[in-house]
């Protein structure tokens, strides 16, 4: 038995090929692949703005149903059965994985024996290990479960600001991932100001729960936060886009002690930061990188609970055979929040 894949054999180089299903190994689920989102880190690899060893073949967003189990795997994972792949290898052995930072495995880094990079799912079939594999709710529309990996990032950030129920919370930024970060803070409890250039995306956020929304063009958005909350500033402030500039002010909008989140690079080689800001507010600046376990479980089970509506996202099929059309209609359409792709 073969599967398909789509593979980019460089920059701007993609093609079909097929290759044979290997034989499971005991700890090992075969999954056929229902849907996979198609997110901006592999538009960027195939344009060339990141590096990935070629030949690769994308796809971390994926939706599934169990076709085989390995002999050692679980009961609670059966054939038939809907579910979310999280493919990144978690070695439970080297010390990032030691430490609970399992999301740097360095697993990761080592060469692949399938002749090619990458998570895979940009295929019709794909070979997980077990622990790669969450069962998903049934009844709940299946394509829902490509958004579990999206959702974990965005969890293990918000688990990172220790924001609670009345805290204010700034979201800069209200592309997909931000508005992901609006929708968990909101469920925490959280008073949610968003920050967003685009008035199209203001009213988005508006209509999704946001409690109020500023344009950075047309007002000091910093003078805002503190006259919305006493002169005091904001728990728990998340990070998007913008560059350094915009970091600064995300330090300045913060009351003392809170956490500023990172969620995306600045792409600016020496960015100038504010370390006082961070030093005399005894701030909390730090980071978020892809999924932990964890998160991932938490984004499963909050996919499946129907505690937060995710019918309001702008979410679109495509097909994956098509898949150069479907970069180029991502690049093209920013209304759209995902493509997802199936066979």
């Amino acid at each position: 038995m073969n599967m398909r894949q789509i593979q980019f054999d460089g920059v701007g180089q993609l093609r079909q090929v097929e290759r044979p299903i290997p034989p499971l190994k005991d700890d090992q689920v075969l999954v056929k692949v229902e849907a996979c989102g198609l997110c901006t880190w592999e538009r960027y690899i195939y344009e060339g703005t990141e590096s990935m060893p070629f030949p690769f073949v994308g796809g971390h967003e994926i939706a599934g149903t169990v076709v085989e189990t390995g002999k050692a795997v679980s009961g609670d994972i059966q054939p038939g059965m809907p579910v979310s792949v999280a493919k990144w290898v978690r070695c439970n052995q080297c010390e990032p994985c030691r430490r609970g930072f399992d999301n740097h495995c360095l697993g990761n880094d080592g060469p692949s024996d399938r002749g090619y990079s990458g998570p895979a799912g940009f295929a019709d079939y794909l070979v997980c290990q077990s622990y790669e594999v969450f069962p998903f709710a049934p009844g709940v529309p299946i394509h829902y479960a490509a958004l579990a990996e999206p959702v974990a990032c965005v969890t293990r950030g918000v688990n990172k600001l220790g924001a609670v129920g009345g805290d204010t919370a700034v979201v800069i930024g209200a592309g997909f991932m931000g508005l992901l970060f609006l929708k968990l803070l909101k469920l925490r409890g959280c008073k949610v100001i968003v920050v967003q250039r685009s008035a199209k995306r203001r009213e988005l956020a508006a209509q999704m729960g946001a409690d109020l929304t500023l344009d950075p063009a047309q007002s000091d958005w910093t003078a805002e936060v503190m006259a919305q909350t006493g002169g005091m500033g904001a728990a728990a402030v998340v990070y998007t886009a913008g560059g350094s500039q915009t970091v600064n002010q995300c330090l300045a909008a913060a009351r003392v002690g809170a956490t500023v989140l990172l969620y995306a690079p600045t792409h600016e080689d020496r960015p100038a930061i504010d370390l006082d800001l961070i030093h005399f507010k005894e701030l909390v600046l730090t980071g978020a990188i892809r999924h932990d376990k964890e998160s991932f479980r938490q984004a499963v089970r909050l996919l499946g609970s129907g505690q937060v509506d995710f019918s309001d996202l702008s979410l679109s099929f495509g097909s994956m055979a098509d898949l150069e059309g479907e970069m180029k209609r991502a690049n093209t359409d920013r209304d759209i929040h995902r493509i997802l792709l199936k066979w």
